[in-house]
């Protein structure tokens, strides 16, 4: 059985050290340059692409969907983009490392993209398992726990090297619902990243800001006058129609994972509608 290449610590770009730690203690401030690290989640055709195409550009998309074309970016597939946005498949799950070496000593891109990290995982998978191709559909006893763990291992150090860089940096992942067949009344179903449940965990706290990408059916709300006088009455009257909103999710939830860094008092929203670069950023800001 083939032996998958393992990630090595000495991978990562080291940082020159020059002066004790006491020295290197300073006021609290935020460097705008290295960028946001955000993970979008969501069901295929929700818009994710269509998010990060919004992203500061040049933008280098690493793509790891589980196919050999690029199908998806097909929704992104404007002259603008066409210039801005350069896009490389992965074969082998160690070229992020080259592909981090390379991006950590470059400015031509200022966002990077993992699209997606489902696939990256799945490909760690494949390598591990000394696999041509994972089933499309996973079954029980697929891989030990032993073998998920370094799965997990692997993916985890390969996903550091990117959101360590000094750029923006969107990790883009499927829609996953877990404990929903689970017997224990006290397990809420919830909604998060299509991961394991160790690496979603990882993730989850590795990237500043967490959304979740969703569409839904639009509705327009019209203020109606009923009555006269002390009788009247003005009510809101919601009409759907027949037109989709393209939404993204950034408020706290029971059941959808979320995560937007913001001091304590600010006011957030809900639902972004038509989300965006610049719509992300004005929160934030």
């Amino acid at each position: 059985m083939p032996v998958s290449k393992k990630v090595s610590a000495k991978t990562t770009p080291k940082k020159i050290q020059t002066s004790s730690v006491i020295d290197r203690i300073q006021s609290l401030s935020f460097d705008d340059e290295e960028g946001i690290k955000i993970l979008l989640y969501g069901r295929s055709g929700t818009g994710k692409t269509t998010l990060w195409s919004t992203f500061p550009k040049p933008i280098l998309s690493i793509v790891c969907s589980g196919g050999n074309k690029t199908g998806e970016l097909r929704s992104i597939n404007t002259e603008e983009n066409r210039k801005n946005v350069k896009c490389v498949t992965l074969e082998d799950s160690s070229e992020i490392v080259e592909l981090a070496s390379y991006l950590a000593g470059t400015d031509k891109y200022k966002t990077v993209v993992l699209d997606h990290a489902t696939g990256l995982q799945d490909l760690v998978l494949k390598e591990v398992l000394g696999l041509d191709e994972i089933p499309a559909q996973k079954y029980w006893g697929l891989a030990t726990q032993q073998q998920y763990g370094q799965c997990t291992l692997q993916s985890k150090e390969l996903m550091r090297l990117l959101l360590n860089l000094d750029k923006n940096v969107v990790m883009i992942a499927q829609e996953r619902e877990n404990n929903v067949d689970s017997d224990n009344e006290l397990l809420l179903p919830s909604v998060g990243a299509g991961l394991t449940p160790a690496l979603a965990g990882w993730l989850n706290t590795a990237v500043d800001y967490i959304c979740n990408t969703f569409i839904r059916q639009q509705v327009i709300v019209k203020r109606v006058k009923t009555g006269k006088g002390k009788m009247e009455k003005i009510t809101d009257v919601k009409t759907p129609t027949d037109n989709v909103e393209y939404c993204l999710r950034t408020g706290p939830s029971p059941v959808f994972t979320t995560k937007f860094r913001l001091p304590k008092g600010k006011e957030l929203p809900t639902v972004l509608v038509d989300p965006s670069y610049e719509k992300i950023i004005e929160l934030i800001n």
